[in-house]
């Protein structure tokens, strides 16, 4: 038995009140978070060591005392704090403590590790300190989560530049001295690949040069004010941002499906960051663009929904068999992507558990679920209202105007319709054997002793159908819903399609060319295509929970989609049904539900190319709908046909059945007329028309001839990825992550330790709006810092937090804390302009520094953290492919629209990003797997890239395009052009001896292609 001396505990009991404090505030709190859970007597009490009392830590483990009093360097605790041991790493599994904290227990120990536990802490003690409530306001302390503090700036006397102030006092204090200024064709060079992504032209670098030789603050101003108003700013820095949202035009995984339209989120990106819109908006924009009122408007489009798009832009499995597994995953993407962007925090990293290290509840990953998972993909239209609703009210009022012309002529036409009735003779391979027209088929040509029983079949028929569809109605039913009346109410619609509402029965669509005015009289129901079969539509119900059973709907269109969403599950597949709607008159969709019994799932109609997934990018399509039964028996069907006698009166022979259709027919008329038709009705009439009894020819009629040209200046709709809101709800914490074991309710709102009040949300309503006001918060101290650190990085190679997703505690600590906060005030004064935040540090001398390190700053910081030069690094893969385009004199400038191939001349931020064929040669300069925020991408030297740049049939292609460029020049002018076109600067003596030689002996291709091939040309300095 091990004991330990007295004079020992009375070191460590005895301290002065200031020896309590630091013990109490600094010391603690740490041992009771990261050591009480396995370090405790009541508790696990891990290699023998407890850490709960002064004793326990005197006495140590298994490897000895964990404190040696007024001995840091013999204290085991201390060097396991520094994991000095890779076998005594604490806190286990976790992230280093930081800096300040290990130097706090070197500190303590150094002055004789005043301690006044004289007794282990009790399991309620130890489950206290160690709860996440005690955790989380110890984690709140992180320095990403306290408020941005407003530094004072250095006063370095002859330092102009607040930037160049923190700097330099950082480089003073470290004994370095900062690098001259880079040359200004260096600087020139390097200031446009920055913000462009392009080389300059050698006119450009010549025409700094001169002005920087008069007047360099003046010459650097003015060239980053250029180069900021340029469209090919927006085009660079929209790649940046893609990255970080894990852009991508695909979902990846088996058939690698479409995004639909997803280009169009691209576009935005560029055109609001040439517009320069304010950080805070484009937050806003990003979160619950399509949320927003008044939102803004270019073009006669809702830009600000467009910004949604990357939340569509998640991996989708093939039809999952546990799709609420799905739904997690793909919610968990969401989760993770808006977390990293916004927030620099790992947000996912709490869908388990309570995170690990930062101050993060499972709570708050819950109710970050809870927001995302309340909306649905969608295939979304950017048009404004009154563009989408273009001449809806005209034509409406026209119709009016047509049904009276078209009912008066029907009606003067009585005669002649039952004429054409007596004249008809049906198709024998077609036989009529339903509908209003199956009782003159079937009777006109029967024998007199048979019209009786024949007649008798058919009431017979009509009889049952009737009762067969009253049975099939009244079955027992998970849910059913009348979309003719006021369920439809309980239903999410979109799209200008669906604006009206169901339609009573009479209504009719108009063909939008050809020989027929009309094309049907319609039954009551909801239909898309009333105005247009232009116009979009997609109409989703409420989420239900699925039984055994067997789903109905009662559906017509053309070109339509219907099926069943099972958790969210936007793709078709083997188990994921779906129905393609191509039938003019109602049929009935069946699809059995028994795999699905237990999950969440909702019904989607839509128009082919508003399928979320899986539709046609365009083209005339609707639809209509008028009943959905899900019967929980499934045994009972619906009645197929149509009733042949509902408004003919019984009938001997054929004048007295003529005379009934006549009387039906017109009665049929006069009620349309009025307003006042039924279903069978409008069966009645459409037989006619479609049976080409009644007169309907456009030419006839001069109001077609109005509507069809009013029809022609309906615009098509601007299709967008992009997400609606559905019947939101709360979300239940998973146990363990696991889907499976729902606990208790989480309520929507912002992390717990930022502002933990629930959202006072609208019924029906996500919580996006909410959560995009939390994000741009004056309080929330992430919004500007993780914004002006990315474009530090983007500027500089490196950012003040290397670890520009994760402002955590396995992130990166600021190198330059003081600075980042000036930087993060100045963006917020500047309303968070980021034009003006990237002038601000492009125009520091910091920027402007050569690229080569004094041999001090190898010896003393060899990483550059303390930036006493610029630091040099590789171009990302599309500057490279883009610098290689511009040299060819072929570069396609044209802005926006759909991707092109890598093979094309378009820009590289235009060129295809497909899952699982993403561009060989991009990929090969670590162009990132777009799976995931990544922030900062890899810069790795593989052998594929040489062999790219050297053996590509693309790049040999370029460097023989850029030849040809100036084989009309003699050799030495064209070495001279082309080191400034690829350089931005004339070639040395030497240079320009071996390229000579090489061009007598190889040709200027070969010179090309050598020029290319080098580090200078795909490099930044």
């Amino acid at each position: 038995m091990r004991f330990v001396p007295v004079f020992l505990l009375i070191l460590v009991s005895a301290g002065e009140p200031d020896d309590r404090e630091f013990f109490e505030s600094r010391i603690r709190p740490v041992l009771a978070q990261e050591c009480y859970g396995c370090h405790a007597v009541s508790t696990k009490k891990k290699g023998g060591l407890a850490l709960d009392s002064r004793a326990g830590l005197l006495k140590g483990g298994s490897n000895g005392p964990a404190v040696v009093p007024g001995k840091p360097a013999e204290s085991l605790l201390l060097k396991t704090l520094r994991h000095e041991d890779p076998d005594l790493k604490m806190p286990r599994d976790g992230a280093k403590l930081d800096p300040a904290t290990v130097r706090d227990f070197e500190a303590w120990i150094a002055r004789g590790a005043y301690d006044p536990r004289d007794q282990p802490a009790t399991r309620e003690e130890v489950a206290k300190e160690t709860s996440f409530a005690a955790i989380l306001q110890r984690r709140k302390t992180w320095w990403s989560f306290q408020p941005i503090a407003a530094p004072v700036v250095p006063d370095l006397p002859g330092v102009a530049h607040p930037v160049d102030r923190f700097l330099l006092s950082r480089l003073q204090a470290a004994g370095l001295r900062p690098a001259p200024e880079a040359d200004p064709r260096t600087f020139a060079r390097r200031c446009c690949l920055v913000l462009t992504g392009l080389p300059p032209a050698p006119e450009e670098v010549d025409a700094f040069a001169a002005e920087y030789g008069r007047n360099p603050e003046a010459a650097t101003e003015a060239l980053v004010d250029r180069l900021l108003a340029s469209p090919r700013f927006g085009e660079r820095w929209a790649r940046h941002w893609m990255d970080v949202v894990r852009y991508a035009e695909t979902h990846g995984s088996e058939g690698d499906p479409g995004i639909p339209h997803a280009w169009r989120y691209r576009d935005y990106l560029i055109r609001a960051l040439n517009a320069d819109l304010p950080y805070s908006q484009f937050v806003r924009e990003q979160i619950a663009g399509d949320l927003l009122e008044p939102p803004r408007v270019e073009g006669g489009v809702n830009e600000s929904a467009l910004g949604i798009g990357h939340l569509r832009m998640v991996l989708h499995g093939y039809s999952p068999t546990d799709s609420l597994d799905e739904l997690v995953t793909f919610t968990d993407n969401q989760i993770d992507t808006v977390s990293k962007a916004f927030l620099g925090l790992t947000v996912s990293c709490a869908r388990c558990h309570d995170h690990k290290f930062d101050a993060l509840s499972q709570g708050d990953f819950t109710s970050f679920y809870g927001i995302f998972s309340s909306t649905r993909p969608a295939v979304i239209d950017v048009n404004l209202p009154d563009r989408q609703r273009l001449h809806v009210d005209r034509i409406a009022a026209l119709k009016s105007d047509l049904r009276a012309a078209l009912a008066e002529r029907w009606l003067a036409s009585l005669d002649e319709a039952v004429s054409k009735l007596r004249a008809w003779s049906p198709d024998p391979k077609k036989p009529v054997t339903e509908g209003p027209l199956a009782a003159w088929a079937r009777l006109s040509k029967a024998p007199p002793d048979q019209w009786t029983p024949e007649w008798a079949r058919l009431q017979a028929q009509d009889a049952e159908r009737a009762r067969q569809l009253e049975a099939f109605r009244a079955q027992a039913a998970v849910v059913r819903w009348d979309l003719r009346g006021d369920d439809f109410k309980a239903w999410i619609p979109d799209g200008a399609g669906l604006a009206c509402g169901p339609s009573a029965a009479g209504e009719f669509a108009l063909p939008a060319d050809g020989d027929l005015a009309v094309s049907g009289i319609l039954p009551a129901g909801l239909y898309s295509h009333l105005t247009t079969d232009k116009h979009r539509a997609m109409i989703a119900s409420p989420r239900f929970k699925a039984e055994a059973g067997k789903l109905w709907i009662r559906l017509r269109g053309e070109k339509a989609r219907a099926r069943y969403v099972v958790q969210n599950y936007p793709r078709s597949g083997t188990i994921h049904y779906k129905a393609d709607v191509t039938s003019d008159v109602d049929q009935w969709v069946a699809w059995p539900m028994e795999y699905w019994a237990g999950d969440r799932l909702q019904i989607e109609i839509s128009t082919l190319a508003d399928a979320p997934l899986e539709g046609a990018d365009r083209g005339r399509s609707w639809f209509g709908a008028s009943e959905v039964l899900y019967a929980r028996d499934g045994r009972l069907v619906p009645p197929s046909g149509r009733p042949a006698l509902a408004r003919l009166r019984p009938a001997s022979d054929p004048d007295t059945l003529g005379a009934s259709y006549r009387a039906a027919l017109q009665r049929a008329l006069e009620e349309w007329r009025d307003g006042k038709l039924d279903d069978d009705g409008a069966d009645f009439l459409s037989a006619f028309l479609r049976a080409g009894f009644l007169p309907n020819r456009a030419a006839d009629f001069p109001l077609v001839q109005e509507i069809r040209r009013l029809e022609k200046e309906i615009p098509e709709p601007s299709r967008a990825a992009g997400v609606l809101e559905g019947d939101a709800a709360d979300a239940a914490l998973f146990v363990r992550g696991n889907h499976k074991q729902p606990a208790q309710i989480v309520p929507r709102r912002f992390l717990e330790a930022l502002d933990p009040a629930p959202y006072p949300i609208a019924p029906g309503r996500s919580g996006r709006r909410e959560l995009a006001e939390s994000l741009v918060a004056p309080s929330n101290p992430f919004f500007a810092r993780v914004m002006v650190n990315r474009l530090w990085q983007h500027l500089f190679g490196r950012g003040l937090v290397a670890t520009p997703d994760n402002f955590g505690r396995l992130g990166e600590l600021p190198t330059h804390p003081e600075l980042l906060d000036d930087l993060a005030r100045r963006f917020l004064e500047n309303k968070g302009s980021l034009k003006a935040m990237i002038r601000f540090l492009a125009t520091s001398q910091a920027f402007r520094r050569d690229s080569r390190p004094g041999p001090d700053a190898l010896r003393l910081d060899p990483d550059n953290l303390l930036l006493s030069h610029y630091s040099s690094r590789r171009l990302e893969a599309e500057a490279i492919r883009d610098g290689m385009l511009s040299l060819t004199g072929k570069l396609d400038l044209a802005m926006g629209g759909p991707s092109a191939e890598g093979s094309s001349y378009r820009r590289s931020v235009y060129v295809r990003v497909v899952r699982n064929n993403l561009d060989p040669f991009l990929s090969a300069f670590d162009f990132p797997v777009p799976s995931a925020c990544r922030g900062r991408r890899d810069s790795t030297n593989v052998p594929a890239q040489s062999l790219g740049l050297m053996n590509d049939p693309m790049v040999a292609r370029w460097a023989d395009d850029w030849a040809r460029r100036h084989a009309s020049l003699d050799p030495d002018a064209a070495i001279s052009r082309m080191f400034a076109e690829a350089y931005g600067r004339a070639p040395a003596a030497g240079e320009r001896d071996l390229a000579r030689a090489h061009v007598s002996e190889a040709g200027l291709k070969s010179l090309a292609l050598a020029l290319l091939n080098t580090k200078e040309f795909i490099y930044v300095r």
